[in-house]
């Protein structure tokens, strides 16, 4: 069992050929802190000693933080939908299906129709961030390798906060709300503490491809394509949705085995890819879903990083100032835009055979 984050894509299931991509951090370039001066390229450790230490200082730390928010993996892309915002909240609606159109008798008049709206739902944005310092002794004793430990973890801190802020809202029962009693499909709740098993994923299957409109009864035509798990169900999810055969349980000699059945995996194939994320838990949860059709993550403004006072932090000399403190703001929302594409299981049993 792998605590590493995984990417499964199912390239052919009747083949067996599949692509597993462990998600890992890209290596850091050899050495952000440079500046050239014509052909002559001067490092951190020569620079201490030059009126361009601080120039190379700021862009270093800069460079570093950007490079390890885009090097740091993250599956929130494949798993949520993206919008641009340039509000405080977006309001968000969902429209009642129009359903069949209905018989027009011959001489009579056409029936007039109003579109009406389910819900509307609200995504709030949120500022992100933090104001960190690079005193004058880590300058002046030459602490490198702390400054640039420290600038590569204000990007991954970033990153993390994107793909936590997904798998929050995923793994929220409340944003769960579907159930067949109020006419949002024909066999149940959207939520359980369904144990992983070919039983469990069959009813995950029927709920989502039975989701349909409340007013008019219309099936959505949902086709759950994605599955999102923790390490712990791994091995469980492979061997059954890629095993190219199943072996019956039970009495061969019972009734119910009396002539058997067929042998091929009906689960094969059912969906194109899964998710192997410590972030789900640490027990047995997982989703189904249509891959960025539940959960969407709105931006303001993406990962930024200010210096204070930019224009008056210039070395003269020997000249060093006490304190340079920088910001690290994000900028965005999450939100549930509608869970009837996603099943979420909450269980904390172990995977059966059943």
């Amino acid at each position: 069992m792998s605590n590493l984050t995984k990417i499964i894509k199912i390239l052919d299931p009747q083949a067996g050929r599949l692509q597993e991509t462990i998600l890992e951090e890209k290596p850091q370039a050899e050495n952000l802190f440079e500046s050239r001066f014509g052909s002559r390229r001067t490092t951190l450790m020569e620079a201490a000693t030059t009126d361009e230490f601080p120039v190379l200082l700021r862009d270093g730390i800069r460079a570093i933080a950007y490079d390890r928010y885009m090097a740091q993996p993250t599956t929130w892309q494949r798993i949520a939908d993206f919008a641009q915002s340039d509000k405080q909240s977006e309001d968000w609606v969902e429209e009642n299906q129009i359903g069949e159109m209905p018989v027009v008798p011959e001489g009579t008049a056409f029936p007039a129709i109003k579109q009406d709206l389910d819900r509307t739902l609200n995504i709030r944005n949120y500022k992100r961030g933090f104001i960190f310092e690079i005193t004058e002794e880590l300058i002046r004793f030459n602490r490198t390798a702390l400054v640039k430990r420290q600038s590569g973890q204000y990007g991954r801190s970033a990153a993390n906060t994107r793909e936590q802020s997904v798998y929050s809202v995923l793994t929220n029962t409340g944003n769960y709300t579907r159930n067949s009693t109020n006419g949002d499909n024909d066999i149940g709740a959207n939520t359980a503490a369904t144990t992983f098993s070919p039983t469990g994923l069959n009813t995950a299957l029927a709920t989502l491809r039975t989701m349909k409109d409340r007013k008019s009864g219309s099936y959505l035509g949902v086709m759950p394509n994605q599955l999102i798990i923790g390490p712990r169900l791994e091995m469980a999810a492979k061997q059954l949705l890629l095993s190219p055969s199943i072996m019956p349980v039970g009495d061969p000699g019972s009734a119910a085995t009396l002539y058997g059945g067929g042998t091929t995996n009906p689960f094969r194939g059912v969906v194109n890819e899964i998710i192997v994320s410590p972030r789900l838990g640490t027990s047995y949860q997982w989703v189904l879903q249509e891959a960025k059709q539940a959960v969407i993550l709105q931006e303001v403004e993406g990962f930024q990083i200010f210096q204070e006072s930019a224009g008056q932090i210039q070395y003269e000399g020997w000249f060093m100032y006490d304190v340079v403190r920088y910001k690290v703001r994000d900028w965005f929302g999450v939100g549930m835009l509608n869970d009837r594409f996603a099943y979420y299981s909450s269980s904390t049993s172990t995977p059966v055979i059943d």
